[in-house]
């Protein structure tokens, strides 16, 4: 700003006029007009003493913070982000050349700078300084540059055209800097890998809430406000709630700093004036810019800690945020342990598939290309990749494809993806696919698939292998793995459990898996299996089909059964058998098919587990317990 005002006066007095002292006043009160129309507005709202501490003390304060860290190590990582999309290089690069290639041919010509050109120059070295003094390496600091070094380039192109003789030429260089401003963006743009969050604007707009956002919309009504402590403002968009706070975020309650007092009395002054339907604690792994609980989370902050305690109940406790609810929220009683699981499994993926899990297999052995702009690991058959999973994990999304390269140029047979489930003991098939892109139009291109994971127990890796296919030819079998993620959640997900109208609280089986029947897909559980559910008080039926495969007492297999029970489970109590029936189909033909149970529930009390267990037969031998239930329903 002073740099343009000074050449405002440079202009007014570099110019033989009567008028220069009218003029420079002119020029004065139009430059301080902004800043005293804000001056009054403030004054006349009350809001003075918040935008002297808020804008103007604390920019002094953030721009004096990070002195330990030198310009030009904010810089290289500034650099180093820039080249991610490669524009802003460009910029910098092409208009320096053009301005720097001016000054030598004005020097060597003796051609005086125009006032523009200087002017120019003097608005760009001001905004460098204002990019690099904070010693922060944010690229959009970078948007401070753009205009002035728009109008020192537009100073050069015209001291340029002046030496330009004739129409023709001035139109054909004009229309040169046009195309060449207009390809050279679109070029290196088309050249870089696609930002990962432009990839995901059609996958966010189809489901606009994360896991988070689900319950806290659950949680409030449409006259409601929302609290956040740590960084978490698209929660407000994403549940249509006004900020209960004035800060959009809690950063200078957080952080050290010389108005942390301040910010903390304000925030928790306006917590308790518009007390919020929900409070969020946006602090754990994974939550932005706070990850670390003990020295960020809101109880470090005592009377925020005291205000929170006395007003608000834990609904759920999640590794990047802890949601509170009103004690009085009426919708809180409402909400029970399941309905919770469905909501946050309903949210939005909160990573990339693009990001893989850490692996057992180390990826980086293996070939990594280029795609369409995309990074993607090549895993040539025959490859096997090994992932550890942990227990919380429920289901996977999997991307992978062809080469194109190996359809269009060469003549591949087709190869195979498959997903296993393996333990110390054996290993189980969860998903196979053959890819023949060379035959089939559907297979070529990036391919999607979420596959469910059927329960497991701990230890369990996924695997995933690539085999050269029906023929076990794998030339131009060009396989690659462009993205593996985990979808978590702290229960089990309906979709884990297809048939059943309510997902267990805890399921441990050491084999099972989905397999196709006459009514659609069928949960195997081998014995020995259990499930158990946490009862609410309001169950008073169960009911379920079971029953042994076929192929466990026919085609050579030879089962010596599986006991199937139910129990009621009272805490500190012996079980309660309600049923028990041992089903051995190899001998007693009444066992073979689908078996039906009905039980009517005795009493019992909220808290109490009901647990369905499939165990070996008599023996102990679990092989050819090939077990099933399949639907189930508990209400």
């Amino acid at each position: 700003a002073l740099v343009l005002m000074a050449w405002a006066t440079w202009q007014i007095w570099s110019q033989p006029s009567a008028k220069r002292w009218t003029r420079t006043a002119w020029a004065g009160l139009a430059a301080i007009a902004p800043t005293f129309l804000t001056a009054l507005l403030l004054l006349v709202t009350g809001q003075f003493g918040t935008a002297l501490r808020r804008y103007f003390i604390h920019n002094l304060i953030y721009v004096s913070q990070n002195t330990d860290r030198t310009i030009g190590e904010a810089l290289q990582r500034m650099k180093e982000a820039s080249q991610f999309d490669g524009r802003v290089p460009l910029l910098l690069i092409t208009t320096l050349t053009l301005t720097i290639s001016t000054a030598l041919w004005c020097a060597l010509r003796r051609r005086r700078f125009s006032a523009f050109f200087l002017g120019g120059l003097a608005l760009t070295m001001m905004a460098a300084f204002a990019v690099i003094t904070p010693h922060r390496e944010f690229l959009h600091y970078t948007l401070l540059l753009p205009i002035p070094l728009a109008l020192w380039g537009g100073a050069a192109v015209g001291l340029w055209r002046q030496t330009l003789t004739g129409t023709r030429f001035r139109y054909v260089f004009a229309g040169g800097w046009l195309i060449l401003g207009g390809l050279l963006p679109l070029v290196t743009r088309a050249r870089q890998q696609v930002p990962a969050v432009y990839g995901r604007f059609a996958y966010d707009w189809r489901h606009p809430r994360s896991p988070v956002a689900m319950l806290v919309h659950a949680l409030s009504g449409p006259q409601d406000s929302l609290g956040i402590w740590g960084w978490a403002p698209s929660l407000y968009v994403e549940c249509k709630l006004p900020q209960a706070t004035r800060d959009a975020h809690s950063v200078w309650s957080i952080l050290p700093n010389e108005q942390q007092e301040y910010h903390r009395t304000t925030y928790l002054a306006d917590l308790r004036q518009h007390a919020p339907a929900v409070f969020v604690d946006a602090v754990g792994p994974g939550a932005f810019a706070f990850e670390h609980r003990p020295q960020q989370q809101h109880e470090i902050f005592p009377a925020l800690t005291d205000y929170v305690s006395a007003n608000y109940a834990l609904v759920r406790d999640l590794p990047e945020a802890r949601i509170y609810a009103r004690k009085d929220n009426p919708r809180l009683a409402a909400l029970t342990t399941y309905q919770i699981d469905l909501l946050l499994a309903k949210g939005r993926r909160a990573h990339s598939p693009s990001i893989l899990p850490p692996t057992i297999t180390p990826l980086e052995q293996l070939a990594k290309k280029s795609l369409d702009g995309r990074s993607v690991t090549m895993v040539l058959p025959p490859t096997t990749v090994e992932w550890p999973l942990d227990a919380d994990v429920r289901s996977i999304t999997l991307e992978y494809g062809f080469d194109p390269e190996a359809y269009e140029r060469g003549n591949s047979n087709g190869a195979e993806i498959i997903l296993e489930l393996a333990n110390l003991t054996q290993s189980r098939q969860i998903y196979r696919r053959l890819l023949n892109p060379s035959h089939e139009a559907k297979d070529r291109g990036l391919q999607s698939t979420k596959v469910n994971l059927p329960p497991f127990g701990p230890g369990t890796h996924l695997i995933l292998r690539t085999t050269a296919g029906p023929f076990g030819d794998n030339a131009w079998d060009w396989v690659y793995l462009a993205g593996l993620e985990y979808h978590r959640s702290p229960g089990f997900l309906p979709t884990q459990f297809p048939g059943f109208n309510r997902a267990p609280d805890v399921a441990n089986a050491e084999v099972a898996g989905f397999i196709s029947g006459t009514d659609g897909e069928q949960l195997m559980l081998n014995a020995p299996a259990t499930l158990a559910y946490l009862l609410t008080g309001k169950e008073r039926r169960l009911q379920f089909e079971y029953g042994f495969l076929p192929g466990a007492y026919r085609d050579g297999g030879h089962t010596d059964g599986a006991e199937f029970r139910v129990a009621l489970q009272h805490p500190g109590q012996a079980d309660q058998i309600l049923f028990h029936r041992l089903l051995n189909p190899g001998r007693n033909s009444a066992d073979r098919g689908t078996q039906l149970l009905q039980l009517t529930l005795p009493q019992f009390q909220a808290g109490d587990r009901l647990v369905i267990s499939i165990d070996p037969g008599p023996t102990g031998n679990a092989a050819w317990d090939w077990t099933y239930i399949h639907p189930l329903t508990l209400e």
